[in-house]
């Protein structure tokens, strides 16, 4: 296994022990559905359809999470997973905003999204290269304190971040702090009224 697969499936693997409740969102899941979510009724909402993983969720829409509101209206889930999605989004503030109805009170928010602050992705920088570390999918990178600030500005409380651990070419670190971590998880839940 390389190193991005291994550290893809433990990114996947803290996503799924962080999931509470019976009904999972997985937003922009196609690619990469989670396998460690088994046990919930899974939902997922991508604009392709899944390539052919093995994976397969019980309820899996072809659809545009900006128009989220809209699909799933009246529709209520105890987690909903937003795993490296809202860096390729114009407008993450309000796909965030957008899910708020769809959550349930105790319910919990998990987002995933690359850290520029992390070691591989500070140096690729600095050496200025758009070979490692850099697409045209990403809109944009986001700061560990940045993404506290838009979940909190789009009503959301953090209750903690969960580093993935340091992507190294020869091994993925797990024990790492968040401002190391190349990937970050986001565990938020509905701030109160």
């Amino acid at each position: 296994m390389t190193t991005s697969a291994a550290y893809e499936e433990r990114r996947l693997r803290l996503l799924a022990r962080l999931a509470v409740g019976t009904r999972v969102l997985d937003l922009g899941y196609a690619r990469q559905p989670n396998p460690y979510l088994e046990g919930f009724h899974r939902v997922g909402v991508d604009l392709e359809r899944p390539a052919d993983h093995g994976v397969r969720y019980e309820e899996e829409i072809l659809g545009d999470v900006m128009t989220i509101g809209q699909l799933l209206e009246g529709r209520v889930f105890d987690t909903i997973v937003c795993g490296e999605l809202i860096e390729h989004l114009e407008n993450p503030y309000a796909l965030l905003r957008a899910l708020r109805p769809l959550l349930s009170d105790d319910g919990r928010l998990l987002v995933s999204t690359p850290n520029p602050l992390s070691i591989p992705v500070f140096v690729a920088e600095v050496m200025r290269s758009r070979r490692f570390f850099f697409t045209r999918d990403h809109l944009y990178y986001f700061l560990p304190r940045w993404v506290e600030r838009l979940l909190e500005k789009t009503g959301y409380v953090v209750e903690r971040l969960q580093p993935v651990g340091l992507w190294t070419p020869w091994r993925a670190l797990p024990v790492v702090p968040v401002a190391m971590s190349y990937q970050v998880i986001y565990v938020g839940r509905k701030r109160s009224a």
